[in-house]
């Protein structure tokens, strides 16, 4: 690595959406932008979320000076928790986003204890070998910033996740003129968003969606519950001034939904007073037409507040015919399945349901193509490269960059774990660095591997089978059993008795068949155990259930 040259490896969100994790390197100095999750995909049986694989940032060693969060969705700061167990490293956010991350200190200690650094848009600080300056641009949350980092090899450009929207709902304008003047100094290179790049057009305003969810308010006599991501303070802004306009007050549902809205008026963003919310258990003595919930759910998650009022299990909202539902937020890819089962329950009951899919309720945090070429044409960056976004994207977007006047020979499509050096006016791939996913499953992080999805995916699919046995230390004879029992066989209940009674005649054969060394050896004794039943099963049952041995020694 050249002394004057910059390094860009990115550890997530190239090539896919989420686990956005970006490092950049000068001199003695490195700093990664973001540390996001990836919600699990359906084939990721019991795992809770996807994190990127950190060992990179551990070889860094003391060059390492920390995150550099760009705003606070999960996808840019949900690994924090994990990252923070081994990396004693500071944060560097705006106001509300350390908030957000503050707010997980209770259910991780990591947090609690981390040092979080508060910078403000516009006043440039230092880390290192680097002067950084957030850039404030709109974007479906509070203080999303673009980042400029200067070294002396030139300045970076990191978009983040930015949409340009003429009317932002709290006045707070996109940076296009600061933008522009870096521009005019030169930008070495710039890594930007590509979520939207096929969308072509522009994404609207999020001042727009007030107007879209007015006839949801005007044609219902009962209850009307809004459910959006809990982040987005300006859709419960619009949802809240709505409310009030109707004569409605409001009622937070869902633990997230009141971290976000109590830390919003905390920190100025959300200026209403308390007058203007109820709690469930007081909403439960007024009238419907009176109430507007606001709750989370809208992905269709399983114990979020909307799927609980959707199947009935909320003790404070019982929907009828007089009530609807809005649904005011984009399907997450992969959640179809989950949020058209709400759907369906909400109908069963005669809810009216406002969904996007019949009508616009919603409009994209994320540029589409025309902001995007947009954005391009304000920086004018020496090198490109495309981020945040699947490799059709990625394509995408980089062909844009070639069409606003970027040289082909500098936009750069790289992949996650690829070093991007530049050096001058030349930049390419000079090497690779360790990089993949690691999956979380309750606080066990990384000990889920493919045997264990294996497993997980046999279980669910073919059941599983336990097989316990005890033998004595002293002899190695058998004490008691082999006894078998099952869970989620696909079979006759006739034939699975007739199937294990056969497979506790194959183990006791097997038993029988060993030397009393080997059934003192315990760990040989279980796989013995395990490949004879698993066997016997197979061959007359057709399927291939979870084989679980337990042997005792007494």
């Amino acid at each position: 690595m050249s002394e004057q040259s910059l390094r860009i490896v990115p550890l997530g969100g190239v090539g896919e959406f989420g686990l956005n994790c970006a490092v950049v390197e000068y001199g003695d100095t490195a700093i990664a932008i973001d540390c996001g999750v990836m919600f699990p995909e359906a084939h990721l049986l019991g795992v809770d979320l996807v994190i990127p694989d950190f060992d990179y940032l551990h070889a860094l060693g003391d060059r390492f000076a920390g995150f550099v969060l760009t705003h606070g969705h999960e996808d840019h700061i949900g690994a924090l928790p994990y990252a923070l167990r081994d990396l004693d490293v500071p944060l560097y956010a705006t106001e509300f986003t350390a908030g957000l991350i503050a707010s997980k200190g209770d259910d991780h200690p990591s947090i609690a204890s981390a040092r979080i650094e508060r910078y403000t848009e516009g006043e440039p600080f230092r880390i290192g070998d680097f002067e950084i300056e957030g850039i404030p641009v709109t974007h479906s949350i509070i203080e999303a910033c673009s980042l400029a980092v200067r070294s002396p090899a030139g300045t970076l450009i990191h978009s983040g996740d930015f949409k340009i929207d003429p009317h932002p709902i709290d006045g707070r304008a996109f940076g296009a003129d600061r933008l522009r003047e870096l521009g005019d100094e030169g930008v070495r290179v710039l890594l930007s968003d590509s979520t939207n790049v096929v969308q072509s057009g522009t994404s609207g305003s999020e001042s727009n969606v007030a107007g879209y969810l007015r006839p949801a308010f005007e044609a219902t006599p009962g209850r009307i519950v809004v459910t959006t991501f809990a982040s987005h303070v300006h859709r419960i802004s619009a949802v809240i001034e709505l409310a009030a306009e109707f004569g409605r007050r409001v009622v937070p549902m869902g633990r997230s939904m009141d971290n976000v809205i109590g830390l919003a008026r905390r920190t100025g963003h959300l200026s209403v007073g308390p007058d203007r919310f109820v709690d469930a258990k007081t909403a439960r003595n007024m009238t419907d037409s009176e109430l507007c919930y606001l709750v989370t759910g809208s992905q269709g998650e399983p114990r979020s507040a909307l799927t609980r009022i959707a199947t009935g299990e909320s003790r404070d909202v019982k929907l009828g015919p007089a009530d609807a539902v809005v649904f005011s937020s984009k399907v997450i890819p992969g959640n179809e399945r989950a949020i058209g089962s709400i759907i369906d329950e909400l109908y069963r009951g005669d809810v009216t349901v406002y969904e996007p899919r019949s009508m616009p309720l919603h409009v994209s945090g994320h540029g589409y193509r025309d902001e995007l070429k947009t954005y391009l044409e304000l920086v004018r960056p020496e090198h490109f490269v495309p981020v945040h976004g699947q490799i059709r994207n990625l394509v995408d977007h980089a062909r844009l960059a070639v069409e606003t006047g970027v040289d082909p020979a500098k936009v750069h499509r790289i992949e996650n774990g690829d070093v991007l050096e530049i050096d001058g006016a030349v930049g390419d791939v000079a090497g690779t660095v360790s990089t993949g996913r690691v999956l979380v499953d309750g606080s066990v992080v990384g000990g889920v591997d493919d045997e264990v999805l294996r497993d997980r995916r046999n279980i669910s699919r073919d059941g599983v089978v336990f097989v316990v046995v005890a033998v004595s230390h002293r002899t190695g004879e058998v004490v008691n059993g082999p006894e078998i029992f099952a869970r989620g066989l696909a079979s006759d209940k006739d034939d699975e008795e007739h199937v294990l009674d056969g497979a506790v005649r194959a183990a006791n054969e097997q038993l029988e068949a060993m030397s009393e060394g080997a059934r003192r050896d315990l760990d040989e004794l279980a796989e013995e155990l395990r490949i004879v039943v698993r066997r016997h099963l197979r061959r007359n049952l057709g399927s291939r259930p979870v084989v679980v041995p337990h042997v005792l020694e007494l």
